[in-house]
C-alpha cells in the first residue's frame, strides 16, 4: 500500500471532533492554606523546608542542615557562597562534586510541591541534578494553587530551559525497592521566606 492510500484510508476512519472539556474554575485558596499544602506534599515527596525569618542568616540556615558541605555551588548573592565554580563548560567530572546546590526558586505549587527554576537561575542545567544536595530558596508570596495557575504564570518570557523540581531523587525501578538519591539529589530542603 501506497503512503497516500494509507493516510486515506486513515482519514476516511476518523470519528467526529470532539470539543475540548471545560476546565472548571476554581475559587481562589487563602495564601495561608497554599502555603500549608505545599509543606505538606513536599513532606510527602520526601523534601523537607524550613522557614527563614526575615533579615536572618542564611548562612546559618545552610550550615544547620549541610554541616559537613565543603563544595557548595550558589547561585544567590548571599552567605554562604560558592566554594566551587560552576559554569556551562564546567566538565561532567567536576559536575559530579557538587556536594550543595543552592537555587532560588522562582515560584511553587501547591498541588505538587514543585518549584520553577529556570536557566536565569542556573551556572550550568545539570546543576539540579547533580548536586548531592539541593536548597531551593522560594518566596512564601510566591506559592501558586495548581499546575493550571503554574503554566499560567509562565508568560513565555522566560529562558529557552526550564523545570519543575519536586523532592529528592527517587526511583523504586530497582527490586520495586524506593531509593533516594539515585539519580539525583539525596535530599531538597526548601528555604521559604
Amino acid at each position: 500500500m501506497s503512503r497516500d492510500a494509507i493516510l486515506a484510508a486513515v482519514r476516511a476512519r476518523q470519528g467526529d471532533p470532539a470539543p475540548l472539556p471545560t476546565i472548571p474554575s476554581f475559587p481562589p485558596v487563602p495564601r495561608a492554606d497554599l502555603l500549608a499544602r505545599f509543606r505538606a506534599v513536599l513532606e510527602q515527596v520526601g523534601g523537607a523546608w524550613t522557614v527563614r525569618a526575615p533579615g536572618s542568616d542564611l548562612g546559618e540556615v545552610i550550615r544547620e542542615h549541610y554541616p559537613d558541605a565543603e563544595r557548595i555551588v550558589s547561585t544567590i548573592d548571599e552567605p554562604p557562597g560558592s566554594t566551587f565554580a560552576v559554569t556551562e563548560g564546567t566538565s561532567p567530572s567536576d559536575l559530579v562534586q557538587v556536594q550543595l546546590g543552592i537555587v532560588r526558586g522562582q515560584f511553587g505549587v501547591a498541588e505538587n510541591a514543585a518549584v520553577w527554576v529556570d536557566d536565569g537561575q542556573l551556572p550550568h542545567r545539570s546543576l539540579p541534578f547533580v548536586a548531592e544536595h539541593l536548597v531551593l530558596l522560594l518566596s512564601t508570596s510566591e506559592i501558586v494553587t495548581d499546575m493550571h495557575a503554574a503554566y499560567g504564570a509562565l508568560s513565555g518570557d522566560h529562558p529557552g530551559y526550564g523545570v519543575f523540581i519536586s523532592g529528592p531523587s527517587k526511583t523504586a525501578d530497582i527490586e520495586q525497592a524506593l531509593v533516594i538519591g539515585a539519580q539525583g539529589p539525596r535530599s531538597l530542603l526548601v528555604v521559604l521566606d
